[in-house]
């Protein structure tokens, strides 16, 4: 399970405000019917002081991608990269292809795309469908270039998914969720970067440690869920209609319910 948190571990991590991230977004945005998810999709909805660094930049794209799709879809993408002065290379892992991007002090980027044989993109084809024509078109600051984010139900309720999967394979990670409940202000949200920064650097120090990726992960994905609600709040009719398309979530347990109360105050 760490495996895939590890190796974004080699990446130096970012925010939505560095330059190599605006282009890998320019770049992508060139391909048809795909939209940001994960930490820089978060990042999209929040000021510059309340983003989470992260090592890689997740799309979903809405069609079956094998690995020959792959390389001929992300054609264009690296041709725009290359003409910006940037080198790529590509790898398949057993659940994403991704993108590599370096720039010429060869400081990298992983531009993550889910891997879905054809059977697989048909289990969750409408879940994808569902989460493109609800998805945000946002300006890339400082650009004329639009992208396309999915919106935050789509983010929080995926994120949860994981958080309580997290807590069945490590119940000790409960340190981590509070309970109590008590509005973001600046200095909390100051307090949780540095924690998780903090984190990280422990994770990479300790290379290979699944488990501490895995805490990263963890502790990366409750702050991305609650400040979104604090911050950008959630459409309560919508989250609940997302939250009943995942089986884990509905699925009564000490995790969800804990989970949902230290991150989701105001829902369900």
């Amino acid at each position: 399970m760490g495996n895939g948190i590890l190796r974004k571990l080699d990446f130096v991590p970012r925010t939505l405000d560095d330059h190599i991230v605006r282009d890998g977004l320019e770049a992508v945005s060139l391909l048809d019917k795909q939209y940001l998810v994960g930490g820089i999709a978060t990042q999209s909805y929040i000021p510059t002081k309340c983003r989470r660094r992260t090592s890689d930049i997740d799309f979903s794209v809405v069609r079956p991608l094998s690995h020959e799709d792959f390389k001929s879809m992300i054609g264009i993408v690296r041709e725009n990269l290359h003409d910006k002065g940037y080198t790529t290379d590509t790898k398949k892992y057993s659940r994403a292809y991704a993108l590599n991007v370096f720039n010429p002090e060869g400081e990298g980027l992983c531009l993550e795309f889910s891997r879905r044989n054809k059977q697989a993109f048909k289990d969750k084809e409408k879940r994808l469908e569902r989460e493109f024509e609800n998805a945000k078109s946002k300006i890339i600051e400082g650009r004329e270039t639009t992208y396309k984010v999915c919106c935050v139900e789509d983010i929080a309720i995926p994120k949860l998914v994981r958080s309580i999967g997290s807590l069945g394979r490590h119940p000790h990670f409960f340190r981590y969720v509070s309970g109590n409940i008590d509005p973001l202000t600046e200095e909390i949200v100051e307090k949780q970067l540095k924690r998780i920064s903090e984190i990280r650097e422990e994770a990479m120090i300790n290379l290979p440690n699944p488990e501490l990726a895995e805490k990263l992960r963890f502790v990366s994905d409750l702050y991305d869920i609650r400040i979104l609600s604090e911050v950008t709040g959630f459409n309560e009719k919508y989250l609940a209609e997302v939250g009943e398309e995942w089986d884990t979530f509905n699925k009564p347990s000490e995790a969800r319910e804990r989970l949902v109360k230290a991150v989701l105050p105001k829902f369900f």
